[in-house]
């Protein structure tokens, strides 16, 4: 077993509900969860989906790669998992212009429109309910500090990839 797989397995085990037991190599990342049904199942649980970009992050960090939005759809197998990495490692460029790409796309400003809008009309609907009124400002204050601290981690985040890339393949700032 190649040096690199040895680490995608490690990583893998890591990040599993039930690290340990045994998982087809050729669906791998449906693993992440206990007792997958069937494929792709990963992708259909919000714990799964966690737990996957939980992964894949990860797996950026580590191997100094960045997996494009087709990478992330992809359901690879694990031998497939890994040959995709070692190309992104012999390319760095590719990895750097898909990290752009997703600094570029920015926060899901429309998600954040829309709960607000809803919790305005909430506020209209109660506005002669002080306590209503109460819980609905604090509902709404909640949603945005997290929704700014997620989106804190996720700027945080990129930032630290893209310096591990940088600092891995010894290329200068741009």
């Amino acid at each position: 077993m190649s040096e690199l797989r040895e680490k995608i397995v490690a990583l893998f085990e890591r990040h599993r509900v039930s690290p340990g037991d045994a998982f087809d190599p050729e669906h791998f990342l449906d693993f992440l969860i206990a007792s997958p049904r069937a494929g792709r199942a990963v992708y259909n649980q919000f714990s799964g989906l966690r737990r996957f970009n939980r992964f894949i992050d990860a797996v950026q960090l580590e191997c100094a790669v960045c997996f494009s939005r087709k990478d992330r759809d992809a359901n690879y197998s694990l031998d497939k998992f890994v040959d995709r990495i070692e190309e992104l490692q012999r390319s760095p460029r590719g990895s750097l212009a898909s990290l752009r790409n997703q600094i570029k796309v920015g926060p899901e400003v429309n998600f954040v429109l829309f709960v607000n809008l809803i919790l305005l009309s909430a506020l209209v609907a109660i506005r002669h309910n002080f306590w209503g009124l109460c819980f609905v400002v604090g509902l709404a204050v909640a949603f945005n500090l997290w929704y700014v601290g997620l989106y804190a981690s996720g700027k945080k985040y990129q930032g630290r990839l893209r310096q591990r890339i940088l600092s891995a393949y010894g290329i200068v700032d741009q």
